[in-house]
């Protein structure tokens, strides 16, 4: 009956396994290039290119991106690496879905303390960020996902299952 679709692409923060990994490749950079100037330059010419390849990996190739998508009733969730390579997270369908709360939500208490409840996080864990949690059961599995939608999407969800949203 409804049609409609929107897609929101959001860049996750790097981990600080990830800093930690960029700014020891920049050190190497640094360390080669002035062993390169003091000592050197053949002997560590060859360090020095595999230093800046290492670094290059660790900047440009490490960056996490999700993508939700909704189109009549299913949710997709993706996660793409590198603006490259995607996987495919999870798919639910609105009906399963029991609610679409603010992580904050008084409501979420007891299905947090319940241990059987698988807990999915694709929000990029920015401070400033508002973070909803959806709420899904399908085959007595219940799964809590936490993802940023925009406002725009959250009003395509309503259209069709505006009683499962809480603002």
């Amino acid at each position: 009956m409804y049609d409609f679709q929107n897609t929101v692409l959001l860049s996750a923060r790097p981990t600080k396994g990830t800093l930690i990994l960029r700014n020891v490749a920049l050190l190497l950079v640094a360390l080669t290039l002035l062993g390169c100037i003091w000592i050197n330059m053949f002997s560590f010419a060859p360090l020095f290119i595999a230093a800046m390849a290492f670094w290059w990996w660790g900047t440009f190739r490490t960056g996490l991106e999700y993508e939700y998508t909704y189109f009549d009733g299913d949710l997709d969730f993706d996660k793409i690496r590198a603006k490259s390579k995607r996987k495919h997270i999870l798919s639910i369908h609105m009906d399963n879905v029991t609610s679409i709360v603010p992580v904050n939500d008084p409501s979420l208490y007891n299905i947090h303390q319940n241990s059987g409840t698988k807990i999915v996080d694709v929000s990029s864990r920015k401070p400033d960020r508002k973070v909803y949690e959806i709420v899904h059961q399908d085959a007595g599995v219940t799964t809590c996902i936490r993802f940023e939608p925009d406002e725009k999407f959250l009003d395509f969800i309503s259209i069709k299952y505006g009683r499962k949203i809480t603002r």
